[in-house]
């Protein structure tokens, strides 16, 4: 095959890839090529799909909306026209408390922010925090998770991570460090196991040889290391909801969504008669 002809397959996966889920980061679309085995995974490939989105983002081929930098985001001052043009932010905005009527409280940490818009879009409906901590969270943001959580009796935190040495051990570390203040909530670690290695035939990378925990994780499961972002975006995304459901009162919920829409619907006309 030629390398145009290569090319040509490769944007054509690139557009299946978004044309199913959009907006992505190129990390993202990269990933889901390498799990379907449409790229290998290696450094050049990553750089030829990288290029590859530019080029197609400038000659029209896919929307520019459809790629992501979530690092890189302009952060804009809110402003408005008027009092009724806020009046319908306020509507949008406005959102009642969900877990003053949950008998538990549900947070959800990420560690890869790449993929934070994906869980962001899912866990809106539900009211839950999503706390992304690229990596071991500092002390700083678990002192602040301490505050929150208090003891920690009748909170659960979901947590989503790589699969690999430093991956498996940020729950435990999580815990430790959640205990030195005295806060001892549920984590549980819903993505990515070696299970979901092993069901969705994901492609495995070697482990770290610099990474200090690597030693025992290898002696447990072999010399393999696999992203997050591998997982198929429909995959993750329905582990995340089923998790976030198995653990919150739907029908609470749905009495607070119904009192937000009557609150909602008063607020703005509140704003709109002061903005006669």
């Amino acid at each position: 095959m030629s390398k145009h002809a290569k090319t040509i397959k490769l944007l054509e996966s690139v557009v299946e890839v978004l044309t199913n889920t959009h907006p992505m980061t190129v990390r993202q679309v990269y990933y889901q090529l390498v799990s379907r085995q449409v790229i290998e995974n290696s450094r050049g490939q990553y750089q030829a799909v990288s290029n590859l989105l530019v080029n197609a983002r400038k000659e029209g081929v896919i929307p520019w909306v459809w790629v992501e930098d979530r690092l890189r985001r302009p952060r804009q001052v809110s402003m408005w026209s008027s009092l009724n043009s806020f009046a319908e932010t306020a509507r949008r905005a406005y959102r009642r408390d969900v877990w003053d009527t949950q008998p538990s409280y549900l947070e959800v940490w990420l560690e890869k922010d790449a993929l934070s818009g994906i869980f962001e879009d899912a866990l809106d409906p539900y009211g839950v925090t999503l706390n992304v901590g690229r990596g071991y969270d500092g002390w700083d943001s678990i002192h602040n998770a301490a505050e929150r959580f208090g003891t920690g009796d009748r909170v659960s935190v979901l947590y989503f991570g790589d699969f690999d040495p430093s991956g498996e051990d940020m729950v435990r570390s999580l815990r430790e460090r959640l205990a030195f203040f005295d806060c001892k909530p549920e984590i549980v670690k819903c993505a990515l196991t070696f299970e979901d290695v092993e069901r969705y035939n994901l492609p495995p990378d070697f482990t770290k040889a610099t990474d200090t925990r690597r030693a025992a994780f290898v002696k447990k499961y072999g010399d393999v290391a696999v992203e997050l972002d591998a997982l198929p975006v429909h995959v993750l995304r329905d582990r995340l909801v089923a998790g976030v459901e198995g653990r919150i009162d739907m029908h609470a919920l749905e009495s607070v969504r119904q009192l937000e829409q009557s609150e909602r619907d008063r607020l703005v006309k509140v704003l709109a008669k002061a903005g006669r």
